[in-house]
């Protein structure tokens, strides 16, 4: 289907506006470029459209016909989104959707967050000077109508922050270590541990988490 009905089906949002004169490293996508996906709806209908996820916002983002950035306002009407054969949950009215990932027979799930960080504020001479002071802010609006603060003098990067989760009935738990998602395999909590230390797992790579999960869930099907 025509990205167009997307946009008929949808209630949205206004557009994103400019930065202003900041300088700003990475634009807080997901994906570099918005890409040809497909969103499932609830009552069984899809519409095709160009996505992105915009992680400083936690928003799913699409372009309309006119290339405006717009955000999908009633995400709990979407079974899923699907870009480049990866699948987005809806958690939330707010737009958030958190990446399912397989492991397994099972699955766990990422958050993705972002936001930016300052690299200093310019000096005299040129450059930047390391700051952890921000203050005299110009902002942009997002795609969701909120507003990020940004200082004119000052350099700022995206800085990435994932999220982990397990499912648990209807809501999500959250796992940062080989000792908290031990603790929701009950029973199995040692031997996660010593699995995910011997394999030394990296709990920012959801490569890595999708193997000590996997291990999980086999331990909980025996």
């Amino acid at each position: 289907m025509k990205t167009i009905r997307l946009c008929l089906f949808l209630l949205i949002s206004s557009c994103f506006s400019s930065l202003f004169a900041q300088q700003v490293t990475g634009n807080g996508m997901l994906f570099p470029n918005f890409e040809t996906g497909t969103v499932v709806f609830t009552n069984g209908t899809n519409s095709s459209a160009n996505l992105n996820y915009n992680m400083v916002q936690e928003e799913m983002v699409f372009l309309n016909p006119d290339s405006m950035i717009m955000a999908i306002a009633n995400p709990l009407e979407v079974a899923v989104v699907i870009i480049e054969n990866r699948r987005f949950i809806p958690v939330s009215q707010k737009s958030v959707f958190y990446e399912e990932i397989q492991a397994g027979k099972g699955s766990f799930f990422v958050e993705w967050k972002a936001s930016f960080m300052s690299q200093g504020k310019a000096s005299a001479y040129g450059g930047y000077s390391q700051t952890s002071s921000i203050s005299s802010y110009n902002s942009f609006q997002s795609s969701g109508g909120n507003y990020v603060k940004l200082n004119p003098d000052e350099k700022f990067e995206i800085r990435i922050n994932p999220v982990f989760y397990l499912k648990s009935g209807a809501g999500y738990k959250k796992f940062f270590s080989a000792k908290t998602l031990g603790k929701l395999f009950k029973g199995y909590e040692s031997k996660i541990e010593e699995y995910a230390n011997a394999q030394s797992v990296n709990f920012s790579k959801p490569a890595d988490i999708a193997r000590v999960v996997e291990y999980g869930y086999g331990l909980a099907e025996k």
